[in-house]
């Protein structure tokens, strides 16, 4: 531990003692998701009609690999509907293919809180993808990812390069194929263990929180209603035991708002899996509570690929 200590010390003043730019080269050559991403965006970016936008939990549970038409999924783990605006935004104009766009509208994601301007991965979306979601004029500065969050830098470079290794296996579209390893994994997913398992799942309260991101996403939606693209609203799988543990308030306002936002956008549509887990999700498919691997993904992106097909 103590020598893991020393290490990041020393990777945190990298930046002072050999230059930013020596640190970007080597960020950039971590087996990082969105150097693939950015690959395929460059080279598809013409072809592209269907964008998923969301957090960790979208991320893990889209393979564009397995849909018929070029899609790009840009879900990353904390990334919240301002976010998903702001990427739309910067990008739509390299899109002329753009056809769909996916929503999460997962339990609590109403009651959570924006990512803001100052979201350290704005750093990296600028980087890789030439989207500026600073909300305002860039510097020189905003392109040292490192600088954006130096503990996770450090931990990725100390993992890539002192760490155990996990091999990973991304396909041309920034999905992890190797991503198995989870708590659920490492208790060789024993039901009963898993269901004794203590865990966190947001059940804090917001009503403030929920009143202004829902009037977002409604702007959201106008948005996208007027320049004709489809929207599809999804919500992931939760294993069983965290189904029983949501917060019945953040339950009932956040389904209160798919139902208004249904009958304002009849054109919308919502594929709807959260619950699926007695009938479709077994533990066999889950990272953990709230995150699917790559076998529960193969399930959920055929559901949406089903749902694309019937695209009006």
């Amino acid at each position: 531990m103590a020598r893991k200590f020393v290490i990041h010390t020393f990777l945190f003043f990298i930046p002072v003692l050999i230059g930013c730019a020596t640190v970007e080269i080597l960020t950039r050559n971590l087996p990082m998701r969105y150097t693939y991403l950015s690959d395929y965006l460059q080279k598809e970016q013409k072809e592209i009609e269907t964008l998923v936008l969301g957090s960790s939990q979208t991320k893990t549970a889209i393979n564009p690999q397995w849909l018929s038409s070029p899609t790009l999924n840009l879900a990353s783990t904390s990334q919240h509907h301002d976010t998903d605006f702001k990427l739309y935004t910067g990008l739509k104009e390299r899109l002329p293919k753009l056809k769909t766009v996916i929503i999460e509208v997962s339990y609590s994601h109403f009651e959570l809180p924006h990512n803001g301007a100052d979201f350290w991965k704005n750093s990296i979306y600028l980087e890789y993808f030439e989207a500026n979601c600073f909300e305002r004029r860039t510097w020189l500065k905003d392109r040292f990812i490192y600088l954006a969050n130096p503990p996770f830098f450090s931990d990725a470079l100390y993992d890539e390069y002192l760490g155990p290794k996990r091999e990973t296996n991304f396909n041309e579209f920034g999905f992890d194929l190797n991503q198995f390893e989870g708590v659920f994994s490492r208790n060789n997913y024993d039901e009963e263990t898993i269901s004794e398992m203590k865990f966190t799942g947001n059940s804090r309260e917001n009503e403030a929180l929920f009143r202004r991101n829902s009037a977002y996403l409604i702007e959201m939606l106008k948005a996208f209603d007027s320049h004709g693209i489809d929207v599809i609203l999804i919500t992931t799988p939760l294993y069983k035991n965290y189904l029983d543990r949501r917060n019945a308030k953040i339950l009932k306002r956040r389904d209160s708002m798919l139902t208004v936002i249904g009958e304002r956008f009849p054109n919308l549509r919502l594929l709807d899996l959260e619950e699926d887990t007695a009938n479709n999700f077994t533990t066999k498919d889950f990272l953990n509570q709230n995150h699917l691997n790559p076998e529960g993904a193969k399930k959920f992106t055929a559901r949406l690929e089903q749902m694309l097909k019937e695209r009006p």
